[in-house]
């Protein structure tokens, strides 16, 4: 895979889909920032591209100041408010700061005058009444980092959903392929089940390696 530099892998703020469609498309050799396997040490563990989806879990209520941040303290992603429809989008990775978490601490608010703090990744005001570590890197198996290195244009995207009692966490490899339309997922594993886009006419996810999903197009093939 190849390696991005420090300015392609800067982390960007959450955007909505479509945004981040056309921003993925641009950079789409994010998924580069990678090792060879699943990371181990701190010096493995920097530098690894990653796609992070934030949203709502069904029936949960809105939450203020919503913030998620990674055991080295990077920001995740973060919400001044995160409504049923609301949701983000961001890519990280690369930089000396950046790098693969080994958990991610999730936080919301409630109350008056709640603000969320882009410059220090945190929310401050009211009072926090959500506060949870989520486990990450001990959760995925080793086959899914071996999977988003074998091939470029690979990277393991790590899906959040806020419930209003805790937090769910899925993750699987996204495939940006020749004549495929938007993105595929593999390997998908977690909390939940995978979320079939509804702007494509065929299921983009499976819990296996791409190749053996009942879909899958060989002109798709590099």
């Amino acid at each position: 895979m190849a390696i991005l530099s420090t300015v392609e892998c800067e982390q960007l703020r959450h955007r909505d889909d479509r945004t981040f469609l056309a921003l993925m498309i641009a950079i789409s050799s994010l998924t580069a920032c990678a090792q060879t396997g699943k990371p181990h040490t701190d010096r493995e563990l920097r530098g690894m591209g990653m796609v992070v989806d934030s949203k709502l879990a069904a029936g949960a209520h809105p939450k203020k100041g919503l913030y998620g941040m990674t055991d080295a303290g990077n920001y995740a992603f973060g919400f001044q408010m995160l409504g049923p429809t609301g949701g983000g989008i961001s890519s990280i990775g690369g930089g000396t700061n950046m790098s693969f978490p080994r958990w991610v601490r999730v936080r919301w608010r409630e109350g008056d005058d709640i603000t969320l703090e882009f410059s220090h990744g945190e929310a401050i005001g009211g009072t926090v009444v959500g506060d949870y570590k989520v486990e990450v890197l001990s959760r995925i198996p080793d086959e899914v980092f071996r999977y988003a290195n074998s091939a470029p244009g690979r990277g393991i995207r790590l899906s959040f959903r806020i419930k209003d009692d805790g937090v769910l966490l899925a993750w699987d490899v996204q495939e940006n392929l020749p004549g495929a339309s938007g993105f595929l997922y593999a390997m998908h594993g977690g909390d939940f089940p995978c979320e079939t886009s509804p702007y494509q006419s065929h299921p983009n996810c499976t819990n296996g390696p791409l190749k053996e999903a009942p879909w899958y197009s060989t002109t798709w093939e590099r």
